[in-house]
Formats: structure tokens, C-alpha cells, sequence
């Protein structure tokens, strides 16, 4: 990586499998922009943006939802977490186990850790109906007993003695 670069292209989703083990499936292919250079402090970084659609299952209705992930890459590569340490804020760490890079596996980690924690409709997909637990009367009158009642009958059972 000693020269600045640029690649433009797909990732195929057979690629990904944790993506696709993540997901009720994965839309057409991954699109990614990534730009290779150095930095100021003469960091190797990798700045970039990455769009794809998936599928994940309605935490309302269990039925599939369509989101559209987009993320923009500030990657700094480091081949220890102590240097990843000394990285800008502004950067991710990317630790690097040898002398290449897995980059399938950096981007699967950056689409992962954009993907919702919970994915929903927009629109109302379960009547609001569904969601009441029937009439409030009888919590009200047992609301109204005495809950220390049974306590003051033991406490009375007892002195008796």
C-alpha cells in the first residue's frame, strides 16, 4: 500500500456469509468506494462508502422489511491494538494479521456493525388492537384489597396461641 489507490466495485453476497447468516437475505450485490492513501502522520488509511439493501425480519409482524445500509469508511491500519490506540479518532482501526489484507472480512464487520439492532416497518403492520391487554377493571378492584390483608390474618392466628 505505498501508493494511493482507488477501487470502485461489487462484492458479491456469497462472500459475506456472516451478512448472509445475519439477514433473511441479502439484495443484489454490495457497492463499494474505497480510496487507499496516507495520511498527515503518515498512517496507511482507506476512506470509502458502501450501500447495499437487505432483508431482516420485522420485529412486529416476524414478516421481512427492506433497509437500506449505508456506511462511509475511516479506516487506519495497524497491525496491533496498542497502535491502534495512537490512531485519530476519526479513524477505525483495521488490524492486520499479516502482510494482506482480508478486505471482504473488514467490510462484512463495518455492514454488520451498521445493520439496525431492530428492524421494524415503517407503517403500522400490526393492528394497535393486538396490542392491549384487555380490561383494566379487575386490576382496579384488586388494586382496592388490602395486599397486607393475609398478613394481618397470620399475625392474628399466631397471637392467638
Amino acid at each position: 500500500m505505498q501508493r494511493e489507490q482507488q477501487l470502485d466495485g461489487t462484492v458479491p453476497r456469497e462472500e459475506l456469509p456472516r451478512l448472509v447468516a445475519s439477514t433473511e437475505s441479502v439484495v443484489g450485490d454490495i457497492a463499494v468506494t474505497l480510496a487507499f492513501a496516507r495520511d498527515l502522520q503518515r498512517h496507511q488509511v482507506a476512506t470509502g462508502h458502501l450501500q447495499l439493501e437487505v432483508e431482516l425480519l420485522c420485529q412486529r409482524c416476524l414478516q421481512p422489511v427492506s433497509e437500506q445500509i449505508e456506511a462511509e469508511l475511516a479506516w487506519g491500519f495497524v497491525w496491533s491494538e496498542e497502535q491502534g490506540k495512537s490512531l485519530p479518532r476519526s479513524l477505525d482501526p483495521v488490524i492486520q494479521d499479516g502482510d494482506e489484507l482480508d478486505l471482504y472480512q473488514a467490510l462484512e464487520d463495518e455492514i454488520l456493525l451498521n445493520l439496525p439492532m431492530v428492524a421494524f416497518h415503517d407503517q403500522e403492520c400490526v393492528p394497535r388492537e393486538a396490542f392491549q391487554s384487555g380490561s383494566e377493571q379487575p386490576e382496579a378492584e384488586e388494586q382496592q384489597e388490602n395486599p397486607f390483608k393475609v398478613l394481618e390474618q397470620l399475625k392474628g392466628s399466631s397471637s392467638k396461641s
